[in-house]
């Protein structure tokens, strides 16, 4: 909680007050009283700091739980669209809290805090939940192509009983399985990648797909790629943001691209903003695109909408391995 503060009498008689980062000679012994009477100080303002911020923390959680009681959580949809056809291939759910003081928030304000609390799991009961009745209502209205993701961090993707509440819930819906997609949020080291792994086989064991998130942030890499056997690569948004001006991001996003067609997995470029990058990325083979260039994330209410703007993707729920020549380079 609070770091170490260490001090020692110099063979001069001084006192030497250490710090971390710094080392400061103290001559007279008000200059002592001084400083101890200063480290303790900021010794109380640190130890203070910390239970406010557990107080604010046990707020929050204590006000999610109201509010998952209160049916305030709901659901968005951002779509993405299948190049170069521009199809509508599936779409994004997002988390949103209707808070009767606050107003609409994002999950940015209260997710991090939820994922480390006894709140967790029921989350992703309610994200499973209510991605089923979407599904069942989207094959109802003839939608069945559409595939749905939600987000789920690497914790709960482990949890033993997943794997079996996925198959009841979609089940109970007459789902398809593989029209939900489950993709993995991770802003923190994702455990031992043994573990990692097994889970993630044993999610794509009842048919549910599972996608790398933001990838080529944070803390995936190649080598945990190579060892993950997913099926969507979703590439982070930082690749695509000066694109297509920026000579090396075009070619460095053109191989993230090819690795991951080359490896079968479904690619989703992030973060499309302007019209020159959704021009520039449909000169991508098969490749997915999402961004608030194409939508912004839209109520349940619009989706018949954006199906009639762009269509629907015929898909056959596999992916085709891109072939390339050699040397392969796109302007």
């Amino acid at each position: 909680m609070s770091e170490e503060y260490l001090y020692e009498w110099s063979p001069g008689g001084s006192l030497i007050f250490r710090v971390p980062g710094a080392v400061s000679r103290l001559d007279s012994p008000g200059d002592t009283a001084t400083a101890f009477g200063e480290v303790r100080n900021s010794h109380a303002r640190e130890v203070q700091m910390d239970a406010t911020a557990k107080r604010n923390q046990l707020d929050i959680v204590d006000d999610v739980e109201r509010g998952l009681a209160q049916n305030e959580f709901f659901l968005v949809f951002q779509p993405k669209l299948r190049v170069p056809e521009g199809t509508l291939s599936g779409f994004e759910a997002l988390l949103r809290w209707r808070h009767p003081v606050r107003g609409i928030l994002m999950p940015s304000s209260f997710i991090r805090v939820v994922e480390n609390s006894r709140l967790s799991g029921r989350f992703t009961d309610f994200l499973l939940a209510r991605a089923a009745e979407t599904l069942a209502d989207w094959a109802a209205c003839g939608y069945g192509s559409l595939s749905l993701a939600i987000n789920l961090p690497v914790r709960e993707l482990a949890r033993e009983d997943l794997p079996g509440k996925l198959v009841r819930v979609l089940a109970a819906q007459a789902i398809d399985t593989a029209k939900l997609q489950i993709e993995l949020t991770e802003t923190t080291e994702p455990g031992p990648p043994d573990e990692l792994v097994a889970a993630v086989d044993s999610v794509r064991a009842t048919g549910v797909r599972v996608a790398i998130d933001d990838f080529g942030a944070g803390y995936w890499s190649l080598s945990l790629l190579h060892r993950l056997a997913v099926d969507v690569l979703k590439i982070d948004r930082c690749f695509i943001s000066d694109i297509p001006a920026n000579a090396r991001s075009t070619v460095l996003l053109q191989a993230l691209v090819r690795l991951g067609q080359l490896l079968g997995k479904q690619v989703v470029i992030e973060g499309i903003e302007t019209e020159a990058q959704f021009v520039w990325a449909k000169s991508m083979p098969q490749v997915d695109c999402q961004g608030y260039y194409i939508s912004m994330p839209v109520p349940a209410a619009q989706i018949d909408e954006l199906v009639m703007q762009h269509g629907l993707v015929k898909i056959s729920g596999y992916i085709q391995v891109i072939s390339y020549e050699p040397g392969w380079t796109r302007n």
